[in-house]
């Protein structure tokens, strides 16, 4: 898009926003339909990792917990 915008001399902020508005009409807007599509896929995946591994996190957290404490109660002096 920038190589296209460029192509013509821009001279002020006007004509750098009449040319953007350009460029973006002339677009084949499916390729950005399908760049969405592919990252919008990727953030999902990544979310959903992210949150497995949280879970298994806390999971571990709460087991070491638990676990520390069953071993203090149980390693006490009687």
């Amino acid at each position: 898009m920038q190589e296209k915008v460029y192509q013509a001399h821009i001279v002020n902020i006007d004509e750098l926003k009449h040319r953007l508005v350009q460029v973006w009409a002339e677009l084949d807007h499916r390729h950005i339909a399908a760049a969405i599509s592919h990252w919008r896929r990727h953030l999902m995946h990544v979310s959903r990792v992210r949150k497995l591994k949280g879970d298994i996190l806390n999971n571990i957290g709460i087991q070491f917990t638990c676990g520390s404490l069953v071993y203090l109660l149980n390693s006490r002096p009687r």
